[in-house]
């Protein structure tokens, strides 16, 4: 093998490093002043934003407890009986002062000295035209109400059901809540115009407000200033966590939440200006320095690019190569630059030169394990007489005139002739491995007779597929020494179908399993114990699990278990292929 010659011209990346170093770093020295200006000015920008973050939290925390407590002061209204027993009272003698006085007192008693309410009115789905309310302002106000709002809230009525609703109209804000009879009928809407200035007071107050609006479940509340001018960056209903975003001087704050029965968003301009003319100094050095910083961000841009990152590219485009089966790839040395890649460079050329040598190496010792395995675990199974002696016990038998002897005897030779495979065929076809199945049931039904019952359910279209020689035998083998033989009859039943790109081979036995015969099995499907340990059953089985696993992978193998009848099932999956290995 001809190993790359390292070259000793190559630059230190260490020496080009430090020069670069020694070379440009004196002027940043310079820039300290600058440097601690731009602290200074992020520091105050950041605080500023943290003071205003923190004074929008703390107003929308405020006027969502407002809200609420004016839903609950409205909820009042549904859980006193007053207002439903007036009406139920009218209905039945037609008195309106009584109802009329009763439900007065009670919105007076109740809202009109709560400071969150302008007035309460309450408009009768049956009679809209003669409302009975409360007010802390003007008639006026009821009189703008039923000639711009009332139709509006009686068509809102049968959507609300029993919650809570919003309205804005006129630049006034108003609630509304169904008033329901005892058969949650609808007889009312109970409408509460709402004291933006109360209820709206801390959003009011944010540091640096400017503009600002509210919606509360999309109906607007404008707080101050004009926020038309920014109402193109609404939240909208879907929940969005408090967000700030800096914007020119100043910074928009715009947020969503679901509240107990309604949407509250709110968005608001703030004006930094006051701030600026306060960082204007230290604005002109951080951009001094920062004009100054450009050449050596270019010179130390260029030196990494260069001397790190165009090697550490190619070595990792090499590697890439590689890792899709590329062994054997080289990687030309002036395109790594320095002394240290270089050095990499040589080792990488020199492991991939070895790392393809030994792959061919090992796949090629890969293939003849494998065939080695399979060969060494077929012959445990190969029978040890010859197969002559049975042709001329055979002919014998046929001179006598025995054909019951003579068909064991062909039975039994076909079953010899599989087991020494003179052709040297691991896989055949499922079909021949029937005969072999059949073979060897003949024999065992001789000794049985007509105790052992055999069911077959193969599918012929699967007959073609080629799977490993006597696979089912030591399975059956094992079926009828220990679930036929202990109580001289049974069933067994043969498998064959389709399950996927699986060919699934069972063999079910009603024999008796018990809980040691189980552990027993597990131990040698999992490799315990040597080979001179088990009988010639039990190594028959363990073979057939290796040579599947051999063969198709971990995946494959022999499964035995218990079914919900009780029988014994033996189970194996095996790659549907109809090309022989």
């Amino acid at each position: 093998m001809n190993w790359p010659k390292r070259k000793k011209s190559r630059t230190s990346l260490k020496q080009g490093m430090v020069g670069v170093i020694l070379l440009c770093w004196a002027l940043p020295l310079l820039l300290t002043l600058g440097i601690a200006g731009s602290f200074m000015l992020r520091n105050t920008t950041e605080r500023a934003y943290s003071d205003l973050r923190l004074s929008a939290e703390n107003a929308v925390t405020a006027t969502r407890r407002r809200i609420d407590s004016a839903i609950v002061s409205s909820r009042n209204a549904s859980y006193n009986p007053t207002i439903g027993d007036a009406w139920a009272a009218y209905k039945k003698d037609g008195n309106y002062l009584q109802m009329y006085t009763a439900i007065s007192s009670y919105l007076t008693n109740q809202y009109r000295y709560d400071e969150k309410f302008l007035n309460t009115i309450l408009t009768f789905v049956s009679d809209p035209d003669t409302p009975i309310y409360t007010s802390n302002t003007s008639y006026s106000v009821i009189r703008a109400y039923q000639n711009n709002v009332r139709d509006q809230v009686l068509a809102r009525s049968p959507e609300l059901g029993t919650g809570i609703g919003f309205l804005a109209e006129g630049g006034r804000l108003y609630m509304m809540r169904n008033m329901v009879d005892s058969n949650y009928r609808t007889f009312a809407v109970l409408v509460m115009e709402l004291d933006s200035s109360v209820l709206f007071e801390s959003m009011r107050n944010i540091i640096w407000c400017t503009d600002a609006a509210v919606w509360i479940d999309g109906a607007e509340a404008d707080i101050c200033g004009a926020p038309e001018k920014i109402a193109a960056q609404r939240p909208g209903s879907n929940p969005l966590p408090l967000q700030l975003t800096p914007e020119n001087a100043g910074a928009v704050v715009r947020g969503s939440e679901k509240m107990g029965g309604y949407t509250f968003e709110y968005l608001l301009q703030a004006d930094l200006e006051t701030l600026s003319g306060q960082l204007v100094t230290i604005k002109i050095v951080l951009t001094i320095a920062c004009l100054l910083l450009v050449p050596l961000i270019g010179a130390v841009i260029a030196f990494l690019y260069r001397k790190v990152n165009r090697p550490v590219d190619v070595l990792s485009q090499a590697a890439a190569k590689i890792e899709t089966g590329e062994f054997g790839l080289q990687v030309a040395a002036d395109d790594l630059g320095s002394a240290e890649f270089g050095y990499l460079g040589d080792s990488f050329n020199a492991m991939s030169d070895k790392l393809q040598n030994q792959f061919e190496r090992i796949y090629k010792e890969e293939l003849a394990l494998r065939d080695a395995r399979i060969m060494a675990l077929q012959s445990q199974i190969n029978p040890h007489f010859l197969n002559n002696t049975l042709e001329i016990i055979n002919w014998e038998a046929r001179l006598a005139g025995d054909i019951k002897v003579c068909q064991m005897l062909e039975s039994l030779s076909t079953m010899l002739s599989a087991a020494m495979d003179r052709k040297n065929r691991p896989l055949v076809h499922l079909s021949e491995e029937m005969m072999y199945v059949d073979a060897y049931l003949y024999i065992i039904r001789e000794r049985l007779g007509c105790r052992l019952e055999v069911k077959k359910e193969v599918d012929p279209a699967l007959l073609d597929c080629y799977v490993p020689r006597l696979v089912l035998q030591p399975i059956l083998e094992n079926a009828v020494e220990h679930g036929i033989t202990p109580t001289q009859q049974g069933t067994i039943t043969i498998r064959a179908y389709r399950l996927g790109n699986w060919l699934r081979l069972e063999v079910e036995n009603d024999g008796v399993t018990t809980y040691d015969d189980l552990m027993k099995i597990k131990a040698l499907l999992s490799d315990e114990g040597p080979d001179e340990q088990l009988g010639s059953t039990s190594l028959g089985i363990r073979n057939v699990h290796q040579r599947l696993r051999i063969l198709y992978g971990p995946e494959s193998g022999l499964a035995i278990s218990i079914t919900e009848k009780g029988c014994t099932l033996c189970r194996m999956n095996l790659e549907i292929t109809t090309d022989a290995q």
